[in-house]
C-alpha cells in the first residue's frame, strides 16, 4: 500500500517515538521537536514516518528524519526528501539542509543519494553533556532547491 505524506495536524508528542528513532538524545528532542512543521507519511491513518522541517530566512533543514522499521527500505525516506524539497519551494525558500552524525554512514549515503552535499563538519557537536553517549561530529549537507 501507498504512503500518503501531508504536513502533520495533531499532537506533536505523538511524534516522540519518530524522533527517539532518529536521535537518542532525549533533552535534545525536548528542546527542538515542537519546532516548525512535520511532514509525516501515512498507511490509513497509522504514522509510519516524518520529516520536521524548521525554516530560518530562506533556508530550511531537515532537524529529524525517520521511518519506522518494519517500513524502511521502501522508498518512504526518500518521499519525505522530495516532499520536504516541495515544501520549501512552495514556500518560497532556496536551500535544505540536513545534519547527521559523522558515524551513521547509511545517513551520509543516503543524503548523497538524495542530491545533498557535504558543507560542512560541525567537530565535537555530540557530547556526553548533550545526551549522546558517542562523542563526535555532525556531518552537514545541504542542496539548492
Amino acid at each position: 500500500m501507498m504512503a500518503h505524506i501531508q504536513l502533520h495536524e495533531g499532537d506533536r508528542a505523538d511524534l516522540l517515538p519518530l524522533f527517539r528513532m532518529a536521535d537518542e538524545s532525549e533533552s535534545e528532542i525536548q528542546s527542538y521537536y515542537k519546532l516548525g512543521d512535520a511532514l509525516v507519511a501515512l498507511i490509513d491513518s497509522e504514522v509510519i514516518g516524518m520529516a520536521q522541517i524548521e525554516t530560518v530566512g530562506t533556508t530550511a533543514q531537515i532537524i529529524s528524519l525517520a521511518v519506522v522499521g518494519c517500513h524502511q527500505g521502501q522508498g518512504i525516506g526518500c518521499r519525505l526528501i522530495e516532499e520536504s524539497v516541495n515544501y520549501c519551494r512552495l514556500k518560497g525558500l532556496s536551500r535544505l539542509m540536513v545534519c547527521t552524525a559523522s558515524w551513521e554512514s547509511e545517513n551520509i549515503a543516503f543524503y548523497l543519494k538524495r542530491g545533498f552535499r557535504l558543507f560542512h563538519v560541525e567537530q565535537g557537536f555530540f557530547t556526553p553533556e548533550k545526551g549522546y553517549a558517542i562523542p563526535g561530529d555532525q556531518v552537514q549537507f545541504e542542496m539548492q532547491v
